[in-house]
């Protein structure tokens, strides 16, 4: 009997043992660290500007509003209306210690070719789900400095747009827009190299008069600590181009054999605005009044984008004039469609100005 429980007896000690060793080696849960909130830039909003109650840098996120949920993704109508007092365009500063890029501080980056600063233009912002496309005034600058990670960058302007009244619209990486199958139709710089590594963050403020789009972009391999600002304040085009009278475009037609119009279409389309429908009518004058002229309708694009999509949307375009005309009656063997690209610009394509310029649509003289 007592060589049964011997061994009975050891093997107790051992478990127990085992058991013992197991509980002092468990780790004690750590407490998680406490991760302090950066801080606000002291000048990213204009100094006259404030928030109607609380400033941005004082406003706790979570008395903010909450970003509108949507299962088509994110609907402007859902932001709630606010009132703050805004100081002059853009609205929004730089963080400290930061600048705008330009020829002195950067004299050897190219960077500055996507920089815009424009009275209307079109955008396009990311929600996570669906391109927003926004059109106004527009600024874009690519911003330089030292001192502030991308995520610092961000909820410093989300915190500003929030303390405003404002919502997050998408913090994010590009892989989302991959994920969708999306692309920005004007790329600049964003999406230059590896898209699902860009990092983005976009925010919108909802005023009684107008929207207030605000993205911080960082393009992958930025490995520095600059971003590009973009903002955006929507608002309807003011129309002040007059349609050249058809007497004037038979003028031009007689001297030089070709003459310039500048319809204006949807922002990488082919679908002619309703401001540029005058023009339309004068042209449909002009061969009205002459039944033996004949005309070829060229297409012309600034040279933003890829050459091949450039010479595609001309040849739309072009297209899509001899369409208006024949609509309202002139014959279609009277008219020869042709698209360019970008091959004859008018101008330098390296300002806005001639980005304009060289965006046109000329009629031929056969």
């Amino acid at each position: 009997m007592k060589k049964i429980m011997l061994p009975l007896l050891i093997s107790g000690l051992v478990l127990t043992a085992c058991s013992a060793n197991k509980e002092e080696a468990a780790p004690l849960a750590a407490e998680p660290a406490a991760v302090a909130a950066p801080e606000p830039a002291k000048n990213l909003a204009p100094a006259e500007t404030t928030a109607p109650a609380t400033t941005a840098g004082t406003t706790p996120l979570a008395d903010s509003p909450a970003t509108p949920a949507a299962s088509a993704g994110f609907d402007i109508s859902a932001v709630p209306v606010a009132t703050p007092t805004l100081g002059a365009w853009p609205y929004v500063g730089l963080l400290d210690g930061y600048e705008k890029l330009t020829v002195k501080n950067g004299p050897g980056d190219s960077a500055r070719e996507y920089m815009r600063d424009v009275a209307f233009d079109h955008y396009e912002f990311f929600d996570g789900t669906k391109l927003i496309p926004v059109e106004g005034r527009r600024i874009t600058y690519k911003v330089i400095g030292k001192g502030a990670s991308f995520f610092q960058v961000k909820k410093n302007y989300e915190s500003v747009i929030k303390g405003w009244g404002g919502v997050t619209v998408f913090e994010g990486k590009g892989q989302a827009l991959k994920d969708h199958s999306l692309k920005f139709e004007e790329g600049g710089h964003r999406a230059r190299y590896w898209l699902e590594k860009d990092e983005m963050g976009v925010y919108v403020l909802r005023t009684p008069d107008k929207e207030i789009w605000v993205e911080t972009y960082k393009p992958y391999p930025l490995d520095n600590e600059d971003y590009w600002l973009t903002v955006v304040e929507k608002k309807a085009l003011e129309v002040t181009l007059k349609a050249i009278p058809a007497a004037e475009l038979k003028k031009s037609l007689d001297a030089n054999g070709h003459v310039a119009l500048y319809i204006n279409f949807d922002t990488n389309k082919s679908v002619i605005k309703d401001e540029s429908k005058p023009i339309i009518a004068e042209i449909v004058k002009l061969l009205e009044a002459d039944p033996e002229l004949k005309l070829t309708v060229e297409g012309h694009t600034d040279n933003v984008g890829t050459a091949p999509a450039n010479q595609k949307l001309s040849e739309a375009r072009a297209n899509s004039v001899v369409g208006a005309l024949i609509g309202q009656g002139i014959a279609y063997d009277r008219l020869q469609p042709k698209g360019l690209g970008q091959t004859k610009p008018l101008t330098e394509n390296t300002t806005e100005e001639g980005r304009a310029k060289n965006r046109r649509v000329e009629l031929v003289k056969r």
